[in-house]
Order: C-alpha cells, then structure tokens, then sequence
C-alpha cells in the first residue's frame, strides 16, 4: 500500500492536493494525484478525495487557483491511506466549524446589537 502526502491545502481545507507516494518528485513517473474540494467539480463529487491528472494538480500552484488560499496547518506527515487522510482533513473542518460558530476565527464578522 502507497502512502499518501498533502501538497497543497487551500484555507480551512476547502481544498486539498495529495500525492501517492509520499516520496514522489515532479519526475516521479507513477505519482498519482488526489483533490478533495468542498465542492462538486464537473463529474467529481464534494468532499471526497477524487484521482486528478497531474497537470491538473500543478494548476492549483499559482494563478486562479490562488482564490482558494493556503492553509496555516497544511500537514507534513505523510498518510497510510486516502482514508486516514480524509479523516484528518473532516477533523480539521469540524475543528474550524466548531470555531467559527463560536465566533472565534479572526476573520468572523459578528454584529453588535
């Protein structure tokens, strides 16, 4: 079984980009790459991690793709699975929703009565 690195994780996890192996260089011939998004993109459904070509990949490295932003807490360790991935990147989500809703995000707007 491959294991699997994060390389790129936009703001809260709304996005991420991983990698099978972990180890892989851009030469790496049999690296495949995985997004997650928090939304559908065309046939790939939300908030599951989906098989992406590898230009695919590179096109969340700069440009458009920087609307997405980046992530403070991107991991570094590498996952032994797309699962055990997944379960960090809903974790952290929960964890950024559970802060949101108690209004403790630096970027929260909340009106005064």
């Amino acid at each position: 079984m491959s294991d699997f690195k994060v390389i790129r994780c936009g703001t809260e996890f709304g996005l991420v980009i991983a990698v099978t192996p972990a180890n892989a260089t851009p030469d790496t011939e049999d690296a495949k790459f995985y997004r997650y998004a928090t939304w559908d993109i065309g046939e790939h459904k939300s908030e599951v991690f989906n098989e992406i070509s590898k230009m695919g990949a590179i096109g969340y490295f700069g440009g458009i793709a920087d609307g997405v932003g980046f992530e403070k807490e991107m991991p570094t360790q590498a996952f032994a699975s797309l699962e055990a991935l997944h379960q960090f990147v809903t974790t952290k989500r929960g964890e950024y929703a559970k802060k949101y809703l108690e209004g403790s995000t630096a970027n929260t707007t909340r009106r005064q009565p």
